[in-house]
């Protein structure tokens, strides 16, 4: 584990972007799964008006989604089809998400299959040479939940928190979401490399209680202290630190 102290978010994100321009330099064929939400916003928009940099042959795998919405432009497609495919010049094609067709996963039995569907396509084409991940103020990674008790292994659909339904990205949703279908730990812990960024208000005490390293379900982002090669880079600041 290596942690990056950024001073603020304009550093966070310029960090976050060189780290990630080097490896698509070293790979420019990389499968990147790819986070959505804001702490990894200003990363893509640094990338996006890199120079001489080839990133239209990259693959992109989804890390979650919700399940139920209304709204297309509330969905995790619609944010990684905005922010990253298009801008970045990568073919439909080689966007892998949990509704190949770009449609709203209406039901749990619909999100059910196309967890399985995901997981035999990252089986295929996997393991992921990058996943970018951030963390929620519950501890989350994607849709991994704090529980008692380990979610399966592979791709699943999971009962959102009362926290995560209270998401940014939802909020003018009637009727926020009750389930999302997220990447599951298998995947997580066979990416070659991982980038957590962790950035935004209410997330310190959070934080805090991560950097203990007690790797517990209780916060799902404890799992990545079992993982070689994360590099964490943040700017929030410890009381007293």
């Amino acid at each position: 584990m290596t942690i990056n102290q950024c001073k603020d978010y304009q550093e966070l994100s310029k960090t976050a972007a060189d780290w990630l321009i080097g490896r698509i330099r070293k790979n420019p064929l990389s499968k990147i799964s790819i986070a959505t939400g804001n702490s990894a916003l200003g990363m893509y928009s640094y990338i996006t008006k890199a120079q001489n940099l080839h990133t239209k042959s990259l693959s992109l795998f989804q890390l979650d989604e919700w399940v139920g919405l209304s709204e297309y432009h509330h969905s995790c497609m619609s944010y990684i089809e905005k922010e990253v495919r298009i801008p970045w010049g990568i073919a439909a094609e080689r966007a892998h998400y949990f509704s190949p067709l770009l449609t709203l996963l209406d039901s749990k039995k619909q999100a059910e299959d196309a967890a399985c569907s995901m997981q035999k396509e990252l089986e295929m084409k996997g393991p992921l040479d990058i996943l970018i991940l951030g963390m929620g103020k519950n501890g989350h990674l994607g849709f991994i939940e704090p529980a008692e008790n380990w979610p399966p292994d592979e791709c699943y659909v999971s009962k959102l928190a009362r926290s995560t339904r209270n998401h940014k990205m939802i909020s003018s949703e009637k009727m926020p979401p009750e389930y999302g279908i997220t990447m599951g730990i298998k995947s997580i812990l066979q990416a070659k490399e991982i980038l957590f960024i962790v950035t935004g208000t209410g997330k310190t005490a959070t934080y805090s209680e991560w950097l203990k390293k007690v790797v517990t379900p209780n916060l799902p982002a404890s799992i990545l202290w079992k993982h070689p090669r994360v590099s964490l880079i943040t700017d929030l600041k410890l009381v007293g630190a």
